[in-house]
């Protein structure tokens, strides 16, 4: 007759100090012995124990604040990637946010792309002399049709403002 037995397995953590000690078993049934079978591991760990064993004394960081011309650039190389053509298309979609302004009907979402596509809704510095091209572009918006927009950018086929907004006149 054969002995049944349940077969369990044992858990444990314990966390000492500075030291973590994890331990798993189980226990082997043999026809004479009843042995435990187990692994266990220990590490050994420093824990911080002020903030500043995560920072030099003395040395102070800042984060780099992003500009929107930096911004516009990461934008131009994502629109590129995707096939939109580059600073042509984000040009283009100043160009045409200029043109055909988002008003109040538009909601949360219009002033939020009505203040990102509009390059004079910031008094910031330009990074670069290039990045004079974006106001550039609003002011051409302003004086000009959606259409013209597409006349000063034809190297750019697809408006990245097309993939989420229609202009309907």
């Amino acid at each position: 007759v054969e002995k049944c037995c349940a077969t369990y397995f044992k858990v444990s953590f314990k966390i000492l100090g500075r030291q973590l000690i994890f331990g798993l078993g189980s226990p082997l049934q043999l026809d004479r012995e009843s042995v435990i079978v187990g692994l266990f591991s220990k590490i050994v760990y420093e824990m911080p124990s002020n903030a500043s064993d995560f920072t030099i004394p003395g040395v102070y960081y800042s984060r780099t604040q992003k500009s929107r011309w930096s911004i516009y650039k990461v934008l131009e190389k994502v629109a590129d990637l995707y096939g939109f053509g580059g600073k042509a298309c984000l040009l283009k979609a100043i160009c045409e946010a200029a043109s055909a302004p988002f008003d109040g009907t538009h909601g949360l979402l219009g002033q939020l792309l009505h203040v990102f596509f509009k390059p004079s809704s910031t008094d910031e510095r330009y990074d670069e002399y290039g990045d004079r091209e974006y106001r550039a572009a609003e002011r051409l918006g302003e004086q000009m049709s959606t259409e013209n927009c597409h006349a000063l950018y034809p190297e750019c086929r697809r408006s990245v403002l097309d993939v989420f907004s229609t202009v309907i006149t």
